[in-house]
């Protein structure tokens, strides 16, 4: 009998659909075995209705090992129906344990589905109340009450299938029959508003019964009409002045019959106790004013109001499916009272910092009001240390009903903390309640788990993990707690290899760059953030991208390449990345990167000798350049591959000439200078040795550390360790002294730091105007840790981890180390220990269907050669050969 079994079955990269962009969906599955080379033979995808009374599909017994994004061969799906699907596979010797167990598929609805009419709040300026008001729902910075809305409905009988399709301007929570709708946090994410939205889908059978139903909505302001960014003259509003709703209830019976419940003019609405919900000045939670019932009968209309229908302007934005996974709560840690502050406040800590909010449960008084201060750091006397979040608030209130137990924790609003300021009522002492600091992200699924016998590199890995978890929030951000909170995506593409290690970022990304595109001008520039609307809101176009910013789209996507084998993902934004090139190309008639540079930030937030921007920004033109002519030949353009080659040697040339002089030296001798030209292929074989050796002599020269700012940080450790340097690779990995990784972890750092200072003890804190303790960037490092001290890593060969490159770096500091990493194929694994200096022992596991390629460290020796390895668990005992 076979023991060749699919697993993590995927539609579209997610384990259930829900909700279809495409008539074309395409299938994938992971495959774990116990054999030493096992194969998929053949493969069969069945796809029927829910009930299994329909089929759909049927591919038939297809001879193929192919595992990964198979195309629906059907008639179209039908929309607003679930479907259940089903793989078997064979292995090498034709035997199969059967289907798989089902995944799920909501097809979602299309254009012509919708009956939905966005509804509001009547429009009220400035800020959702009328003025004046004097009352609970004033605050200073005009941010708006949370809107309640609701509608009753009868249903005959119980339906046999209910499905809720809603989406929002704004953010919402969904109520039918006083049950909460789904899990999700921040929904429906961000979107360039006025051009699209996700909608999320939800089945919501259980919820509805025989009889009158009520269905209700909260709704928040978010990155709609909400204060997003660091633009204080345009805080916020950037995409409308007030929250919508775009709710559909499709209802089907037991006698074939269907009907629909959808927002329109017969809504009402009302506010309630969410006083205001704001991503930077937080939330305030009168519980006095909650009304019990709303969402779970009719009741009096008292107080209530009819919404408007309304079309939102530029225009209805596009409605799509959700691309990627919802965001959603995905931790939650104690917080532990630590002191009393200066102002009589109790100081709570988290002992993480997270991107999240608090769950305070209190038993008080009526009209007893809580406030949570909340900030990642303490200064030097204990006290919160706030001034780095800029114009960010970062304060949730809560007023108490004076019920025997409450629970609050806010909706709309979220902070990065790892500490809490909680003011008391008068007479209630910080015993008397439970603070809880709940993470929330994006739920992209970890994918990565690694493990080293040195404890200040797993602290890193921590941090790593943790900075990717509070930032990955519906966008890449750059940090989750001041008055910023972009998607910038320069960050994002140094840091991209790392981020696919740790959790699965096919969905993310997929989605992330239909928001890159929706930004890109129609002269074909791509965004330096995205969503771009906030960061510069008097512009009608987007700002323009930088080097290494505009140019992310092109890296991200050939790293999702490697890693994912998404051939239609290159297909897909070819065009986008074929105009920016022509954007960037116009104006640089000489091959050096003078023009169309914009912002041209260059190696950002660097320590030591400054890299000359112009050289930075010719460097990643040549990169953009090969990876165009690469994507071209994957995707069978043979004139677009040459002509892009020929552009990238033009560059080559171009940029030897400019900045490389007759002694082997670069324009501004910097680290970064020479770690870019070893990396992106710009030099000439006989000056590789020379700038590797020059590379080592200026990291020697600042002490042993490195001196790099973000686009340098990644490239450090693989151009040493590739150069012959890997020794000097480890040891700036393991410093920890100012600047290097370590020096943070000394300092109690629990995320990565945008700044390699900022804190120090000759100086304190950096400037109060750009210091995030949360920002992953150079946590881009952890690619180098994946790759060469596991030593898993993909192979251009065969993408998308059919083969892989196993390419270790044993280390006496490091001791061991040991890795899993769960890829769309099947999990890779890869444990390595030391038995002394000259001894070691490694263990691999290749999953079915996939074989490795071996380099092991200089210097060792398995005894034999190692061949190709195929599927399956390995063991070999290595010496260190005598130098």
């Amino acid at each position: 009998m076979s023991t060749l079994r699919p697993i993590d079955l995927r539609c579209e990269h997610l384990a259930t659909a829900y909700g279809l962009n495409s008539s074309t969906p395409r299938f994938g599955w992971a495959l774990e075995g116990d054999g030493i080379g096992q194969y998929q033979s053949a493969y069969r995808i069945v796809v029927t209705d829910s009930d299994r009374s329909t089929l759909l599909w049927d591919s038939g017994k297809v001879a193929s090992a192919e595992t990964q994004l198979l195309p629906y061969g059907g008639e179209p799906p039908p929309c607003d129906h679930v479907l259940d699907w089903t793989v078997e596979v064979w292995d090498e010797g034709d035997r199969s344990t059967g289907p798989s167990a089902p995944a799920r598929i909501f097809t979602g609805i299309g254009d012509a589905d919708w009956q939905a009419q966005w509804i509001a709040r009547y429009f009220v300026l400035p800020a959702g109340r009328e003025v004046p008001a004097d009352n609970t729902y004033d605050n200073r910075w005009q941010a708006r009450p949370a809107d309640y809305l609701r509608r009753s409905f009868a249903s005959a009988e119980s339906p046999v299938r209910a499905t809720l399709y809603v989406t929002a301007l704004g953010l919402y929570e969904v109520y039918i029959n006083g049950h909460r709708v789904g899990d999700h946090v921040m929904a429906p994410g961000w979107t360039d508003y006025h051009r699209r939205v996700e909608y999320q889908v939800h089945d919501v059978t259980d919820f509805v019964a025989a009889g009158e139903n009520l269905l209700g909505a909260i709704l928040g302001e978010g990155w709609y009409s909400g204060r997003v960014g660091h633009n204080q003259r345009r805080a916020g509003n950037h995409y409308g002045g007030r929250p919508a709703l775009l709710a559909q209830l499709h209802l089907h019976f037991a006698d074939g019959t269907s009907s629909v419940v959808a927002t329109d003019e017969h809504w009402q609405t009302r506010q309630g106790p969410i006083c205001y919900s704001d991503f930077l000045m937080g939330e305030m939670y009168d519980a006095r004013l909650e009304h019990p019932d709303w969402a779970t009968a009719p009741g009096s209309l008292e107080g209530w109001q009819p919404v408007e229908v309304f079309t939102p302007d530029p225009r209805a934005p596009k409605l799509d499916a959700a691309r990627a996974q919802p965001s959603r709560e995905v931790a939650r840690l104690p917080a532990r009272f630590s002191h009393i502050a200066g102002n009589g406040a109790a100081i709570f800590d988290l002992g993480q910092n997270i991107a999240g909010y608090c769950e305070l449960t209190v038993a008080t008084k009526e009209g007893a009001r809580f406030i949570l201060r909340h900030g990642e750091v303490l200064d030097e006397e204990g006290e919160l240390y706030v001034a780095n979040l800029r114009h960010a608030v970062a304060t949730d209130v809560f007023i108490a009903a004076g019920k025997v137990v409450e629970t609050f924790k806010p909706r709309f609003t979220f902070h990065g903390f790892r500490y809490v300021e909680l003011t008391l009522p008068e007479g209630t002492s910080s015993d008397a309640v439970k603070l809880t600091g709940i993470a929330i992200q994006t739920d992209t699924p970890v994918t990565g788990e690694v493990e080293t016998g040195h404890a200040m590199v797993n602290q890193l890995l921590s941090n790593i993990f943790w900075s990717q978890r509070d930032n990955f929030l519906s966008v890449p951000t750059d940090c989750p707690q001041r008055d910023e909170r972009y998607g910038w995506s320069a960050d994002a593409q140094v840091f991209w290899k790392t981020a696919g290690y740790f959790m699965d970022v096919s969905a993310f990304l997929t989605k992330w760059m239909v928001d890159i595109e929706d930004g890109q001008s129609p002269d074909g520039a791509f965004p330096d953030v995205a969503p771009t609307k906030p960061l510069n809101p008097y512009r009608l176009t987007p700002q323009p991208g930088a080097p290494a910013w505009g140019d992310a789209p092109i890296i991200m996507a050939w790293e999702h390449w490697l890693r994912y084998g998404d051939r239609n993902f290159l297909a897909r934004f070819y065009p986008a990345f074929d105009a920016w090139m022509e954007h960037i190309g116009s104006p640089n008639p000489d091959f050096i990167r003078r023009n169309a540079v914009y912002n041209n930030y260059g190696d950002w937030l660097s320590v030591g000798p400054a890299s000359d921007r112009t050289l930075v920004a010719t460097a990643y033109w040549h990169r953009v350049a090969e990876l165009m002519a690469r994507i071209a030949e994957t995707l069978g353009r043979t004139t677009d591959s040459a002509r892009y080659g020929q552009l990238a040697r033009s560059i080559g040339k171009a940029f030897c000439a400019e900045y490389l002089d007759d002694t082997g030296r670069l324009t501004g001798d910097t680290q970064t200078a020479y770690l870019l030209a070893l990396d992106f292929g710009l030099l000439p074989d006989p000056h590789r040795l020379a700038a590797a050796k020059r590379l080592c002599e200026l990291i020697e020269a600042a002490g042993g550390h490195l001196q790099t700012g973000f686009l340098g940080v990644r490239h450090i450790c693989p151009v040493l360790s590739d150069n012959g340097a890997a020794d000097l690779a480890i040891d700036l990995l393991l410093r920890d002294t100012y600047p290097s990784w370590g020096f943070s972890i000394a300092q109690g750092a629990t995320t990565i730091w945008e700044r390699w200072d900022g804190w120090t003890p000759e100086k304190g804190f950096q400037s109060v105007n750009m210091n995030s303790f949360n920002h992953y960037a150079y946590g881009a490092v952890g690619e180098w840790i994946w790759a060469r001290i596991a030593g898993i890593d993909s192979s251009t060969r065969s993408p998308g981890y059919r083969e892989i490159n196993l390419r270790p770096l044993f280390d006496r500091r490091i001791g061991h180390c040991r890795a899993s990493y769960r890829a769309h194929v099947g999990t890779v694994s890869s444990f390595w220990r030391l038995i002394d200096d000259n001894t070691a022992v490694w263990e691999i596991t290749v999953p079915p269907n996939c074989q490795a390629h071996v380099e092991l460290p200089s210097g060792w020796d398995a005894g034999q050669p190692i061949p190709i390895i195929p599927s399956g668990t390995h063991s070999y005992h290595l010496k260190r050969m005598p130098a």
